[in-house]
């Protein structure tokens, strides 16, 4: 058990660089995803209805 402390206390600064790597791209995935999902949407198309009174 203490020789994966000793690895753990070792490679720390590796260890924290790949977390917070891992929570800056969730991060930016998620923040894309939520700003995306707004344009995915159809565009609504108001139509003119012909009426009979036009000339």
């Amino acid at each position: 058990m203490s020789s994966i402390w000793d690895w753990l206390y070792r490679r720390r600064r590796e260890l924290i660089f790949l977390a917070a790597i891992f929570l800056v791209s969730t991060l930016s995935f998620g923040l894309g995803y939520l700003a995306n999902r707004e344009y995915s949407r159809a565009p609504i198309v108001i139509e003119k209805c012909p009426s009979s009174t036009d000339p």
